[in-house]
């Protein structure tokens, strides 16, 4: 296999996408938000899943579908730069992709963001979209695998420095603000209720167990996210990308696609011969035979 131009979809030719499925049928959709995030650019939860999603695609040769920034924000509506998407209407887009990239070819496909309020869009749409199609499409929460490397030696400082990282890696660090008059201090208190109330998060995720807004756009994560200098900005971008490729040669992505494989291939050679007459019949073909 020849080196890629580029792994990003969008970016592709027909002929090089036609090459492409002749051999493989992955790809990662990284998915995100416009949304306050203390001095940093309102996409950078859109960034950084695309960043790493390009490195998971390198691992297994995959594709990657990027610039999907506009779904469910979860509590930061109060800030102006901030763009709104219920949660059943973020699944219904993301529906209709999976199912054109199904029809594409592209049978193996990964969904990936670093938004905690996520797993509400996500999660929604693997299950409903198997129970439509019978095809396991599968979903990444970079929170949970971040985790899971620091649980495999990975020291991770914090989530600034892989957002850092991100824009090194996707070749967008000027982006980043570089101004020194600008106060970005991490997050030391909160006004948001939410933060000083327990009960809630005790028993469920906090973006899925009550409906509540920011108090104040620092409520979100601090005002981190502009630098100083080019000199930090450089430094800072270097070892956050270096941190991401190592969390990412952690995540076991050859297995993990081949793991994909099987479930499909179980799905289709021994579950559906035996339960196909009472699955959920929504938008697949009647797998029984009959008329």
């Amino acid at each position: 296999m020849s080196e890629m131009r580029t792994r990003f979809l969008p970016k592709m030719t027909h002929d090089e996408v036609v090459e492409y499925r002749k051999r493989n049928d992955i790809i990662f959709v990284p998915f995100g938000t416009v949304e306050v995030h203390g001095t940093f650019p309102l996409d950078v939860e859109q960034t950084a899943p695309e960043a790493f999603a390009l490195c998971m695609a390198e691992k297994v040769d995959g594709l990657v579908l990027g610039e999907l920034p506009y779904f469910y924000p979860g509590a930061s509506p109060m800030s102006p730069g901030t763009i709104q998407m219920s949660v059943e209407s973020g699944v219904r887009y993301l529906k209709e992709i999976a199912h054109s990239l199904l029809n594409q070819g592209f049978r193996r496909q990964i969904y990936v963001s670093l938004h905690g309020p996520a797993f509400l869009t996500a999660g929604t749409l693997v299950v409903d979209f198997f129970d439509e199609t019978k095809v396991p499409i599968t979903y990444i929460d970079l929170v949970e695998a971040t985790q899971y490397a620091a649980k495999q030696g990975v020291k991770i400082q914090d989530y600034d420095s892989l957002f850092f990282g991100a824009y090194e890696i996707l070749g967008r660090k000027d982006e980043l603000v570089v101004d020194d008059s600008i106060c970005a201090e991490p997050k030391q208190d909160s006004e948001t209720s939410i933060d000083h109330l327990s009960y809630f998060r005790r028993y469920a995720h906090p973006s899925g167990s009550i409906g509540f807004y920011f108090a104040r756009p620092e409520d979100h994560a601090g005002m981190t996210g502009a630098l100083k200098s080019i000199e930090e900005r450089d430094e800072r971008c270097k070892k956050g990308a270096e941190k991401i490729r190592e969390i990412v040669d952690h995540m076991e992505m050859p297995e993990y696609v081949e793991a994909m494989r099987y479930v499909d291939k179980e799905t289709s050679s021994v579950i559906l011969p035996k339960y196909a007459d009472i699955l959920p019949r929504n938008k697949y073909p009647d797998f029984t035979g009959k008329k």
